[in-house]
């Protein structure tokens, strides 16, 4: 099975999408412990947890660790996974190709947009990051309003309520760009966003 795959940084505003170190793991553990951060995560581990778990992730053909940094500092953090290797797999129709992400900005980072387009960023790396994906998902809190507005703002369409283990999640979806298909659809939400300062 081919393994998922992160082969180019994404720039956006001064901050750097890009793969994820051990190296990052005070940073990722200090971004979980922000309150609002904490809330939906409940991942607020110890800098030693946090640089278990990323060398995990990245020895994982499944998934995909990603920090968001500006300079030195960890602004954010994204996790793409493989969905039929993952719990929501098994709670969703899906195909071998789909991939769900998880996104965590820091509170200096939200209130301008900067999530949709780092989402939107990612959707239209998917056919990279796996070849032949055809969908991106992803399964907010059903109370986090603030994530469903970045997620819509990126261009994804609410599916429907989904019961998990933890939580009622709302899954969202969206199809990333063909490699032949015009991108003009993607630079209008990426502007479509930036206008309304879609917070994270």
């Amino acid at each position: 099975m081919t393994s998922l795959n992160w082969n180019r940084n994404l720039v956006l505003e001064g901050h750097v999408l890009r793969l994820a170190s051990p190296a990052d793991a005070e940073g990722l553990a200090g971004l979980m412990a922000e309150p609002d951060v904490e809330q939906w995560w409940h991942q607020a581990w110890e800098v030693d947890r946090w640089e278990e778990y990323v060398t995990g992730l990245l020895h994982d053909p499944d998934s995909l660790a990603l920090t968001l940094a500006e300079g030195d500092r960890v602004t954010g953090y994204v996790e793409v996974y493989r969905v039929a290797a993952d719990v929501l797999g098994r709670y969703i129709d899906h195909t071998q190709t789909d991939l769900g992400m998880h996104l965590a900005l820091g509170e200096g980072s939200r209130g301008r947009g900067l999530g949709a387009r780092l989402i939107r960023g990612v959707l239209d790396s998917a056919p990279e990051i796996l070849p032949g994906c055809g969908r991106l998902v992803a399964e907010p809190d059903f109370l986090n309003k603030r994530s469903h507005r970045a997620f819509g703002d990126a261009g994804f369409a609410a599916v429907d309520a989904v019961q998990l283990p933890d939580k009622t999640a709302m899954l969202m979806a969206a199809e990333p760009p063909l490699p032949w298909r015009d991108t003009g659809s993607s630079l209008e939400h990426a502007n479509r966003a930036n206008r309304e300062g879609a917070p994270l």
